[in-house]
């Protein structure tokens, strides 16, 4: 009698697929906050963007861009400034 073996190569991919959408998470949600390999800090935003520190500061006091405050310092997200950069051409140096 031959004997059959179950192919599970479908059933490895779909659980892949599932558990990488449930993974994921909406980075502009309210209840997002980046974990510390997203975090970034002013100078490497600045440097991100092609400004100056200075320009980042006054971008974040307008709200031109997305920060979270953690005490008194600001922190970034880098999947939110993509995201937000890609959406906001302006913001993106021609030098």
């Amino acid at each position: 009698m031959p004997k059959f073996i179950k192919d599970n190569v479908k059933e490895s991919q779909e659980k892949k697929e599932n558990t990488s959408t449930s993974k994921e998470i909406d980075v502009f949600s309210s209840n997002y906050f980046p974990p510390l390999e997203d975090q970034m800090k002013q100078k490497e935003v600045a440097l991100m963007f092609q400004r100056s520190v200075q320009t980042i500061c006054a971008w974040t006091k307008a709200n031109k861009i997305p920060y979270f405050r953690l005490g008194r310092h600001p922190i970034y997200s880098r999947k939110q400034l993509i995201s937000f950069a890609s959406n906001n051409q302006s913001l993106i140096s021609n030098k």
